[in-house]
């Protein structure tokens, strides 16, 4: 039995049933790799949705597989499925390998564990148009009316045929990023109450997180809707020449497979992890020799560690390749200066990246293709010469955040980002610095903090561009910590309303083309820590906003004043609210506070357009 669902783009093409059918599969662990499409397998695949992996094991879908077959093609090749899933089954425990260990301490993960959730994604490199065929391992038959893929933009044509999805994806230069959903396997986030800050409940295990016998649309309204078990599709353009370093030169170092002790004392100027298991264990990480500046993750590669780099004379630093570094050894916010112990440290809770910038030396961080998985706290901080210090980040993937801190990428001063996918806890688009460009983000946002944050502190920033932002799920249910998609928090306190410093300015910042699917909180929530001149937030789209019950989705820019200064107020000028839909209604001055739910003080000068 064949079904076709067609998705809103028309400009491309369908596939028959025919094609489909005559594509022949591979045998297990079959995989390809030409100049047309590279698929890879771990031989050592684990599926396991409740404890850790052995050292040396990959966690994999039990609930997914998925087979990629160019259109031009006549086989299927194996892609493997990962999976990652809260507290990596390692429990809520405070000291590393030691399950005993268990604490109540808030780690920003609540009912997911006993609900069962998880995230699985499958990546591969393609060079022309791909068929990625998913077939559901619990014999669950799938119809394509079934299927959403996410963002919806995309406009996939998706076939079914005998209880499996064909998903016919066109060749993209940039890649694609995308979310395969099943009817049968969507979840809806409910709060504990109307007071927006009792947490969620869940009616499946009634020993568990926050149970409840069952359900008030009173009194437990709907926060978020997502799939149970996700399933993650990240096809990247085949590497170029310049991303892969030659492993045969004398300044290249391969990492032997298994457990790795040390990297502090190589003489090497590049690390290269083939393809392969590689693990450093739950109290160590890649502590790299002051000679490297480039590390390369293969395709295939699965690297259980996180990656620190010292301070080099080069002035391009590299982190490349289609990998994957995973945090899963690791507890919440791992301390190394406390044996990796959970026990939160701004200086050393351990990032899955880390670096000092040279003192005097104009440098780039160039980071392209690697996927991150199980980040225990922010993903990554850089020290040293921060204003020589810049990113290139393209083709990038953050999964299975589940804890609480799990940030986006800093973008320093002059930095570049695209095409990017974060799953992320905690602040995801992070731009507190100058000069920043930043297209095509990808985002599955959790409880805590906005999408887009640039407060915390005043600042004085200049000329930020955030384009072509797809928010694909979304679940906020606190005000406390600010459910906005543009976001400046206070300083930790929201009702406080002295603690701006009128000396400095964040001015020119362009938020465009930005779409929220699903249940969505306020457009955004700016506490003006500092004057703000010449902001514009232009073409966002919003499928709904949350309930209104909770307060979740009314957006707030208050008056602050310098306690410094005489009390005197910020000033706010060239704020532009310009070519808003809230579904199909656009935002005008006249429905901004009823259908856009918007909020600001008297003083301030903001246009609706």
């Amino acid at each position: 039995m064949t079904s076709t669902l067609k998705t809103s783009s028309s400009s491309i093409g369908s596939t028959t049933t025919s094609s489909i059918a005559s594509a022949s599969s591979v045998a297990v662990n079959g995989t390809v790799n030409n100049s047309q499409l590279h698929t890879w397998w771990h031989s050592t695949g684990e599926m396991n949705t409740n404890t850790s992996v052995q050292p040396g094991n990959v966690r994999q879908s039990s609930l997914y597989s998925v087979q990629v077959s160019t259109v031009s093609g006549a086989t299927y090749y194996n892609s493997f499925v990962y999976e990652s899933i809260p507290r990596n089954g390692n429990g809520n425990i405070l000291t590393p390998n030691d399950p005993s260990s268990t604490t109540t301490n808030d780690d920003g993960i609540t009912i997911e564990v006993d609900i069962g959730m998880s995230m699985a994604w499958s990546q591969f490199l393609y060079a022309e148009d791909v068929m990625v065929k998913v077939s559901r391992l619990d014999g669950h038959q799938a119809n394509a009316s079934d299927i959403t893929v996410r963002p919806t933009t995309l406009g996939y044509t998706v076939t079914a045929q005998d209880g499996d999805i064909y998903i016919h994806v066109p060749f993209s230069s940039s890649g694609t990023r995308f979310s395969v959903e099943f009817a049968d396997n969507l979840y809806t986030f409910r709060d504990g109450s109307t007071s927006s800050e009792a947490g969620y409940v869940q009616n499946s295990v009634s020993e568990g997180y926050s149970y409840v016998e069952s359900y008030s649309s009173v009194s437990n309204p709907a926060v978020g809707v997502e799939p149970l078990n996700s399933l993650l599709i990240f096809a990247s353009p085949m590497e170029t020449s310049d991303m892969i370093p030659d492993e045969t030169d004398s300044t290249s170092y391969i990492v032997s497979e298994g457990e790795v002790s040390d990297l502090s004392s190589i003489d090497a100027t590049t690390v290269i992890f083939k393809p392969g298991v590689y693990y450093f264990g739950a109290t160590n990480h890649a502590l790299l020799s002051s000679t490297v500046n480039w590390v390369y993750f293969a395709p295939g590669s699965y690297v259980k560690g996180a990656i620190e780099y010292q301070e080099t004379d080069s002035p391009i630093i590299r982190a490349t390749g289609h990998g994957v570094l995973s945090g899963e050894q690791y507890v919440y916010q791992a301390n190394t200066a406390d044996g990796y112990r959970n026990s939160k440290n701004q200086d050393y809770s351990l990032r899955m990246w880390r670096g000092v910038s040279t003192w005097g030396i104009n440098q780039t961080w160039v980071i392209n293709g690697p996927t991150i998985n199980a980040p225990p706290f922010n993903t990554m901080d850089w020290t040293g010469d921060m204003p020589s210090l810049r990113v290139e980040a393209t083709d990038y993937k953050q999964v299975g955040s589940f804890f609480g801190q799990t940030d986006g990428m800093e973008m320093y001063s002059y930095s570049t980002f695209s095409h990017i996918f974060y799953h992320s806890n905690d602040d995801t688009i992070k731009t507190y610095y100058s000069n920043v460009l930043a297209t095509d983000l990808l985002i599955w946002k959790c409880t805590t903090a906005p999408v887009l944050q640039f407060g915390w502190q005043s600042r004085s920033l200049n000329n930020i561009t955030v384009s072509d932002v797809n928010i694909i799920h979304s679940r906020w249910n606190s005000n406390s910590s600010n459910p906005g998609l543009i976001g400046a928090n206070n300083a930790f306190d929201t009702s406080e309303t002295s603690s701006a410093n009128i000396s400095m300015t964040v001015s020119n910042l362009s938020f465009l083309n930005w779409r929220s699917e699903g249940l969505t909180g306020p457009i955004f929530r700016i506490h003006p820590l500092q004057n703000l001149v010449n902001i514009t937030l232009q073409s966002f789209w919003i499928a709904e906003f949350s309930p209104e019950i909770l307060g979740i989705p009314f957006s707030k820019m208050p008056m602050l004043t310098d306690p410094d200064n005489a009390d005197a107020e910020v000033e706010v000028s060239g704020f532009k609210v310009v070519d808003h839909m809230v579904g199909s209604t656009k935002l005008t001055e006249d429905n901004a506070a009823g259908t856009g739910l918007l909020d600001w003080a008297g003083g301030f000068e903001v246009t609706v357009e």
